[in-house]
């Protein structure tokens, strides 16, 4: 039986920094355990893991299995050794702000007294600016699509709706794992005041024709994400598109709205754009066709060929 309110955090890294350690000893003091599952780093820093083992659980996956993979470790060992009632995902650029878990579970109290079925509690804002919500319902907000990072998944959830999913590797995961909880009847609410600090890509200056994009005299960016990550965008979106279009579809065309609206951004203002748009073409290939899992050798070649 869960322990009320008890919370386990779990952090996906790859290659970590150094500084990540103090962000897990800042974690610690509102949570009641960490689990770190590293996702086959290449290139490790051995004191940084060292520093980690005397904070956190760590887990080591022997192979870059992606992010769902790393986060479902986390999360079955956490459950495994602690029965939790909630789980903190967290990536290692990540961190939630002040009172966060307290204010959070105040607000999934306040929402199951209210009858609502809550199947996770988001942050309202991501570095102080409020995230795209969905039309209100009713006082407690809902995010519109809310990442991974910073989401506090109740463990009778899990129970219903399962794990994430693997297979699509990175990008998407936190999205089919939102649509599959309404699926399921579930809200995932915004906890009043929660605020989660995050890294949203390399911001590059936008250029049209080898000059600054402005607007209002403002100098504008592209946040800036490598092929690899493009491709997997492009094909877990026709992913979601047709799991969940005929249940969800206001969601879907928005989502898909959006995202073309990204991609066409990125390959006209961005840097290094053929490979992008090769990467946007090659993953909506990739998803007709069904494929999932790591993206294939032969794709990945193709991207970083000169």
């Amino acid at each position: 039986m869960p322990q009320q309110d008890s919370v386990v955090a779990v952090l996906s890294l790859f290659n970590p920094p150094a500084e990540v350690v103090e962000r897990v000893r800042r974690l610690q003091r509102q949570v009641d355990n960490v689990v770190v599952v590293d996702d086959g780093s290449p290139s490790p820093d051995a004191r940084t893991f060292e520093q980690l083992a005397d904070v956190a659980q760590v887990i080591r996956l022997g192979e870059n299995k992606g992010i769902g993979a790393a986060l479902n470790a986390g999360i079955q060992h956490a459950r495994a050794a602690w029965d939790p009632a909630w789980l903190l995902t967290l990536d290692q650029d990540s961190e939630i702000g002040p009172h966060f878990i307290e204010r959070a579970l105040e607000t999934a109290q306040r929402a199951t007294g209210a009858g609502i079925k809550v199947g996770a509690v988001t942050p309202e804002t991501h570095n102080g600016t409020r995230i795209d919500m969905l039309p209100g319902k009713d006082e407690f907000g809902e995010g519109f699509d809310p990442m991974q990072s910073g989401t506090l998944i109740s463990a009778t959830a899990l129970d219903h709706v399962g794990l994430l999913d693997e297979a699509l590797f990175i990008d998407a995961v936190d999205s089919e794992y939102t649509a599959r909880l309404r699926q399921h009847g579930y809200r995932l609410i915004t906890g009043d005041g929660c605020d989660l600090s995050h890294t949203l890509g390399q911001a590059r200056p936008m250029k049209f024709l080898g000059l600054r994009v402005k607007i209002a005299g403002r100098e504008l960016n592209v946040y800036y994400h490598a092929p690899f990550r493009v491709y997997y965008m492009a094909r877990n979106s026709i992913q979601l598109t047709r799991k969940y279009l005929l249940g969800q579809p206001a969601w879907i065309f928005k989502r898909v709205a959006l995202e073309t609206i990204f991609h066409l951004i990125r390959v006209t203002y961005g840097p290094n754009r053929m490979a992008l748009l090769k990467a946007v073409v090659l993953g909506t290939r990739d998803g007709l066709r069904g494929r999932r899992g790591r993206i294939p050798q032969d794709v990945q070649d193709k991207l970083t060929a000169p």
